[in-house]
């Protein structure tokens, strides 16, 4: 497949469904697609929302929006970057935010700190700290309290979800998991951080080595699908594209989220590896992206806009 034609399908984005979601194919892309997929991606910033601090580090800050509906459902983004890149307005995709908060949910994207400057584990903690400082704050701010939804892209994926599996982060932040009624996970990575390694070789595998280090108990720890007994999160909606190692795992996390009792689901849609990773963030929010309706449903069942 040509690269323009590995564009053009991952920007359609079609769902895959049955056995060939796991019938990948290794992807091919250049350097230069990358640098224009980076380039474009912190390009598309969103505007609009206020500004807060929920730390006292430069880095502990925030962006929210209001919603028309009073007491509405809020959704808090985490941005990827391998834990180690991006902020929360670069890496993120504008596109979601209008459309989410047209739809009457209160959004806001939240900023930490980078590793190597404090490890991952601590980065979770900052994440769950924003959600506290956001809980505790909804009667000044406007939004229900008792209705938060977690999203996150690659790396941000990796850690909503493990905010949603493994309670000590938000307990430590104040809040319950019971408030976390649903979480949105944008073509994780590292569900299973220890099979990471083996399942996606190269820069994915070795930004997991960097992130979380080399000690089988240390990736135990800090993956989602082993803290996946349960208590969980209200709700797992998995959305992603067709790689190989990251399908691999989703399936293996839903699996184990059910098996806990807690609501989860898979979806697939068309994009090989990092084209497809990047669109996905991209256009997510689009309607004519067939990812969008699929979330939207889902949102409607799970945590509705009264």
């Amino acid at each position: 497949m040509s690269e323009v034609d590995s564009i053009a399908m991952a920007v359609r984005g079609k769902e895959i469904t049955g056995l060939d979601i796991y019938q990948t194919s290794a992807e091919s892309i250049t350097a230069v697609r990358v640098e224009e997929l980076v380039s474009e991606m912190n390009a598309d910033q969103p505007t609009g929302g206020t500004d807060m601090a929920y730390g006292k580090k430069d880095t502990q800050h925030l962006r929210f929006w209001k919603t028309t509906s009073s007491k509405a459902p809020i959704i808090i983004f985490v941005h990827g970057g391998s834990w180690r890149s991006g902020t929360n307005l670069d890496l993120i995709g504008s596109a979601k935010v209008d459309h989410l908060i047209s739809k009457g949910y209160a959004f806001a994207t939240v900023n930490y700190t980078l590793i190597p400057s404090i490890t991952v584990e601590e980065q979770v903690q900052e994440v769950a700290d924003s959600v506290g400082y956001l809980v505790k704050n909804a009667a000044r701010l406007d939004f229900d309290p008792d209705r938060v939804i977690l999203m996150g892209h690659s790396s941000g994926a990796h850690v909503v979800t493990l905010l949603g599996t493994d309670p000590s982060y938000v307990e430590r932040a104040g809040i319950s998991l019971d408030i976390i009624r649903g979480v949105i996970s944008l073509d994780g990575s590292n569900y299973n951080a220890l099979a990471e390694i083996t399942d996606s070789p190269g820069p994915v595998a070795d930004n997991t080595i960097y992130g979380l280090g080399s000690d089988p108990e240390r990736l135990h720890a800090m993956s989602p699908t082993y803290h996946a007994h349960a208590p969980n999160a209200g709700a797992f909606l998995l959305l992603h594209v067709h790689r190989q190692g990251g399908v691999r795992q989703a399936v293996e996390l839903v699996a184990a989220l059910k098996a806990a009792g807690t609501d989860a689901v898979l979806r697939v849609f068309e994009g090989q590896g990092f084209e497809g990773h990047v669109q996905m963030l991209l256009r997510l929010g689009d309607p004519a992206y067939p990812a969008t309706l699929v979330m939207d449903e889902w949102l409607r069942t799970h945590v509705p806009v009264d």
